[in-house]
């Protein structure tokens, strides 16, 4: 195995093109030569292809920092500052009644807590007052159980739960 060792390395050394005796910008020359023989992959196999660009332009900044020199075109006019202002009391305003419009459901919704309250307390006692005037369910009687030893022990329980009553 070790005598087989030094052989592979001179087969490998022997695939490679040496330049003995050239300058340096010669074997640079020739090493950009033979790269450019060696085939590509096809166009449509490539993942990324030289011609097409890969990115998007980078966006300039907006507003008046775009350009750093003070010009006429880039300070903002008059009608500029009065559609800005415009803007900004509009938007404040339908913050404003986007509130009242809040406020508004929940005073109503307190409303209607506060009414069902009332109605529930209003039915509760009316209930206290017809309690002593209702009538009594009367109770449905136990089957008959099949043993009459049990039956009888039964019966006289059920009579002393209704004494209690």
């Amino acid at each position: 195995m070790a005598e087989e060792e030094p052989g592979l390395e001179a087969d490998s050394r022997s695939s490679y093109t040496v330049f003995t005796g050239s300058s340096a910008e010669d074997v640079a020359y020739a090493k950009v030569f033979w790269s450019s023989l060696s085939l590509q992959p096809p166009l449509e196999s490539r993942l990324v292809s030289g011609d097409i660009k890969q990115r998007l332009k980078v966006a300039q900044p907006p507003g008046p920092e775009r350009c750093r020199v003070q010009c006429c075109h880039c300070q903002p006019t008059q009608e500029d500052l009065k559609s800005k202002q415009f803007l900004i009391e509009t938007h404040m305003q339908l913050k404003a009644d986007e509130k009242a419009r809040l406020l508004e459901k929940a005073k109503k919704r307190e409303e209607i807590l506060e009414l069902i309250n009332k109605q529930r307390e209003e039915r509760i006692r009316k209930e206290r007052l017809a309690l002593p005037y209702k009538p009594k369910t009367m109770t449905q009687s136990l089957p008959k159980p099949a043993c009459p030893e049990i039956s009888s022990e039964a019966e006289e329980t059920y009579q002393a739960l209704r004494q209690f009553d």
